[in-house]
């Protein structure tokens, strides 16, 4: 009997290397994603510093004007980091129903392999009793005409 042989054993390889990529792009997106969030919350650290830094009491016009200027500014800057880090997050969304995707492609190549496997399984199974059934017939047979039986 010959060896066993998946005909789709190419393509099973290249579906496992695109899940192998789809796995890393979706790592490094989560990294991202860690990265994003961490710089809102330092963007957001520094806002509340500020804030907290403001002098109570009386201030001439272009302090106060400076002043808020700056805590303006710090708080778009906020809010960039926190849309930076939601679109980070839309992103490796994405790129995770790309490695499921992969990932169900690569399953459904494994399971056809598994079947055929079975099925070359059994038909050795059966080629192999066919084989015994072929000696012990004939070992019966050559008993009988020696002896004379038939």
């Amino acid at each position: 009997m010959k060896r066993y042989k998946f005909t789709l054993e190419s393509a099973l390889r290249a579906r496992r290397a695109q899940e192998d990529v789809a796995r890393q792009r979706l790592a490094e997106a989560n990294h991202g994603v860690q990265r994003a969030w961490a710089s809102h919350r330092a963007a957001l650290d520094a806002y509340r510093a500020v804030a907290a830094s403001v002098p109570a009491g009386p201030a001439d016009h272009a302090e106060f004007v400076a002043g808020r200027s700056h805590e303006v500014r710090m708080a778009d800057g906020v809010e960039r980091a926190r849309r930076a880090a939601v679109e980070a997050e839309v992103q490796a969304a994405t790129i995770f129903a790309a490695w499921v995707e992969a990932g169900k492609q690569v399953a459904s190549l494994e399971r056809l392999d598994e079947r055929r496997r079975a099925e070359w399984a059994a038909e050795a199974l059966r080629e192999e009793a066919a084989a015994v059934d072929d000696v012990v017939g004939s070992r019966w047979a050559g008993v009988g005409v020696e002896r004379g039986d038939l």
